[in-house]
């Protein structure tokens, strides 16, 4: 997890103020091929709940979906 990420304390989603409890981070090959893509972001526990792997057409061999709760090491 990136410092960025866990620094704000807060879910990433619009209009959400609930405290962040989960880092969801997706690495996936860019639509050209030409690299990996990696998304991450901090959310609240009903936000994460909603969450699932979205581009699996760009799996790779070293795509990762991983969720990790902040503050645990």
């Amino acid at each position: 997890m990136s410092e960025e990420t866990a620094t704000d304390g807060e879910c990433h989603r619009r209009d959400c103020d609930e405290p962040a409890a989960f880092v969801v981070l997706e690495r996936y090959q860019e639509e050209t091929g030409k690299g990996a893509v990696e998304a991450e972001a901090a959310l609240c526990r009903t936000h994460t709940d909603e969450e699932s792997p979205t581009n699996l057409d760009g799996a790779y061999d070293d795509y990762v979906f991983r969720v990790e709760p902040i503050g645990e090491e």
